[in-house]
């Protein structure tokens, strides 16, 4: 299902990104992908898409030096 219509972006991206990249940052994988960058509408499903791929993801994910 798509969850960025502006960027043509997929859950199935989202997961990918998830497990390939390096950075474990929430918001360098969705800044990454394009997510948000135009209407902005589609950010709380894709957080909620990056969190479920989370769930199954061998690493833990941080939002920073401070987790915030």
């Amino acid at each position: 299902m798509y969850v960025c219509i502006c960027k043509g972006i997929t859950e199935k991206q989202i997961q990918d990104a998830v497990t390939s990249r390096s950075s474990n940052n929430p918001k360098e994988i969705l800044k990454a992908l394009g997510v948000g960058s135009d209407c902005g509408t589609c950010v709380e499903d894709a957080v909620k898409t990056l969190l479920d791929s989370h769930a199954r993801s061998p690493f833990e994910m941080k939002d920073g030096p401070n987790n915030t």
